[in-house]
């Protein structure tokens, strides 16, 4: 079960990563350019639950 939660929250983060290098280079317009400056508090908060949760899915303690 944890590892479905780890790669749930890989899904969640790396299509905004991705989008965020292929913005740089032009082959897709900037997250500026959709959603403003302002706007772009939702993908972060997006992108930074998907970490959290990838990070919670892959923690393995140690014994």
């Amino acid at each position: 079960m944890k590892r479905i939660i780890a790669w749930l929250g890989v899904a969640m983060f790396l299509p905004f990563f991705l989008w965020l290098a292929l913005g740089f280079t032009d082959l897709v317009p900037s997250m500026i350019d959709i959603f403003g400056v302002v706007g772009l508090r939702t993908p972060a908060a997006f992108t930074i639950a998907g970490l959290l949760i990838a990070a919670i899915g892959f923690y393995e303690e140690l014994e």
